[in-house]
């Protein structure tokens, strides 16, 4: 079954020229945590939105630059200190007037996603995970914290922190990556770890004719065309009606 998804991968998706995004290249670490939290069931745009006006607003880089080395550690806003400024204000004024966005976690039982990003924060502080440097302090423990604050459950927001923060072999899955393994397998696919699983060994097997496909950057490419797929779809209704 996984020859047939990864003939479907090959047929639809630009491998050979597959490279990372601008997320992948965050100059500090709560930005990855702020990028997880706000990009659930949200326009990637709105996320990046909210990013750049963290960054303005206490005047930060975004972005470091494109390569595989993580920034000095000196030179990155840590975990600690967004913990300090959004402890400074309450969380709705942070959503409002810094963030400038009060989404919710969940449209019926959420909390502002906002006072997410400082439950996630807190608990990597209490971690000591300030900087990328600190990633590797990361656990089963940790994840099951983080699983705990409510809207995070499903560990799709860490699976793509870890994304963020720098592991090849995690994916996002989420309803695009799902509905497109479905498409590939031609079956329906819902559990998330399936979904890892079939990406896991597709990335393994596409790697040895494509040297720069790993898990997360299968990830990346399967979401650009997914998005592009979207907006056609948009599209041709758009000149239909």
């Amino acid at each position: 079954m996984i020859h047939k998804f990864i003939e479907y991968c090959e047929s639809v998706l630009d491998l050979k020229s597959a490279t990372p995004g601008d997320g992948y290249y965050y100059m500090s670490l709560p930005y990855c945590v702020i990028d997880s939290v706000f990009s659930i069931n949200v326009k990637y745009p709105s996320v990046k939105n909210v990013i750049k006006r963290y960054c303005s607003y206490y005047d930060l880089p975004v972005y470091r630059q494109r390569t595989s080395d993580y920034p000095d550690i000196n030179s990155q806003h840590t975990m600690s200190q967004l913990v300090q400024n959004m402890e400074k204000h309450d969380v709705g004024y942070f959503a409002e007037y810094i963030f400038k966005n009060k989404c919710r976690t969940s449209t019926r039982s959420g909390i502002p996603k906002a006072e997410a990003v400082y439950n996630w924060a807190k608990i990597l502080q209490y971690h000591h995970v300030e900087v990328f440097q600190d990633v590797a302090k990361l656990n089963d423990k940790i994840e099951t914290e983080i699983r705990a604050i409510k809207g995070q459950t499903t560990g799709i927001t860490w699976s793509y922190f870890r994304m963020l923060s720098g592991d090849d072999n995690f994916c996002k899955p989420d309803r695009q990556l799902l509905g497109f393994i479905s498409t590939g397998l031609q079956r329906d696919v819902r559990n998330i770890d399936e979904a890892q699983c079939v990406i896991y060994e597709a990335a393994t097997v596409l790697n040895k004719t494509y040297p720069n496909i790993t898990v997360r950057l299968l990830d990346q490419t399967i979401w650009e065309y997914m998005s592009e797929l979207s907006k056609a779809k948009k599209q041709e209704k758009a000149v239909e009606n």
